[in-house]
């Protein structure tokens, strides 16, 4: 009776001793029964793209597990920013990492530092080149900028002239949307005349290489950016140029986006579900520390948004594509 009751004394020990030093955890078997930590490591908070991931990824841990907590690490958009990001967050012993690579290369340094450290690491949009995951949640970019290409090519006729403003080559989600908007307009033979590749993802970058492209290519009938606020950027200067004749269509959403759709100044966008996809990054987190199997790779689809159906849809697009408070 005293070993029982010195082993149960032993335990109330260390289990408060945990809670006072903020591990409010408590493993049964190998699984976690109490709160966890993640880190969120994200590229950019400037992006709203990102900002919507956080929010579901915080929302969800809470609904998951009340007790568990989440940290958000903004990299910037520097791979070097990402990976001392990572390095603090192992150094805080966090459960989990959730990631969304600056890009696709410098991710496979961030899988190596957390599998040393034996971190899981679930990873939510862009991709890796190389490394272990336990997860990989991602858009379907390629399916969905096709089915964005094939609408824009329906406004237009062989041999009219496209541009696109990219994400960097060196992200597969940006590669995936050049080669479906290219699939896409290839229906009607519309010509993509050339792409400028962006590293801060801003409005002045939007801004900039549209000046550029209308420049270069007077008879342009068509801009693809891969991003919501570059959008904007190349809204704005073609109506500084007065270029009513040049369509813009975008990837991904914001209020801003929806207004430019509503009063015409866009042609329409592929929204991915940015809330929704941190949501399943944090369900996924949640079950892999329960000890639970995961599916490694999950893939959601864009949602078409256009003119014509902007009022009918607007209600989903709050709920998996716009939501950051």
């Amino acid at each position: 009776m005293k070993k029982v009751t010195c082993l149960i004394s032993m335990g109330l020990i260390l289990g408060a001793s945990l809670f006072a030093n903020g591990q409010q955890e408590v493993t049964v078997g190998g699984t976690k029964v109490g709160g966890y930590n993640v880190a969120y490591i994200t590229p950019s908070l400037d992006v709203p793209f990102w900002r919507y991931i956080r929010h579901g990824i915080e929302s969800e841990v809470k609904i998951l597990n009340a007790n568990s907590s989440v940290v958000t690490y903004d990299s910037k958009n520097s791979a070097n920013t990402q990976s001392s990001n990572v390095q603090d967050a192992i150094t805080k012993q966090v459960d989990a990492i959730i990631v969304s690579p600056t890009d696709s290369a410098s991710c496979t340094n961030v899988l190596e530092l957390a599998e040393d450290a034996g971190i899981p690491v679930v990873i939510c949009d862009i991709g890796t080149d190389g490394g272990t995951y336990a997860a990989f949640i991602s858009t379907n970019n390629k399916a969905g900028a096709k089915e964005l290409g094939e609408y824009v090519a329906m406004k237009l006729k062989k041999g009219d002239e496209v541009a696109q403003i990219a994400l960097n080559q060196a992200r597969i989600n940006g590669v995936l949307r050049k080669e479906g908007f290219n699939e896409g307009i290839a229906t009607v033979g519309a010509v993509d005349v050339g792409f400028k590749q962006m590293e801060k993802v801003n409005r002045q970058e939007g801004e900039t290489y549209t000046q550029d492209l209308i420049t270069a290519h007077p008879e342009l009938k068509a801009i693809f950016c891969h991003s919501e606020d570059p959008s904007m950027g190349c809204c704005s200067a073609l109506e500084s140029a007065g270029r009513t004749d040049v369509m813009v269509v975008g990837f991904d959403c914001s209020p801003d986006v929806v207004e430019a759709i509503q009063d015409g100044r866009m042609l329409a966008t592929a929204a991915q579900q940015p809330v929704l996809m941190g949501r399943k990054a944090a369900d996924c987190i949640d079950k892999i520390l329960q000890g639970e199997t995961v599916e490694k790779e999950i893939k959601m689809n864009t949602l078409l948004v256009t003119q014509d159906n902007i009022g009918s849809i607007y209600t989903t697009l709050k709920e998996v594509a716009l939501t950051d408070e």
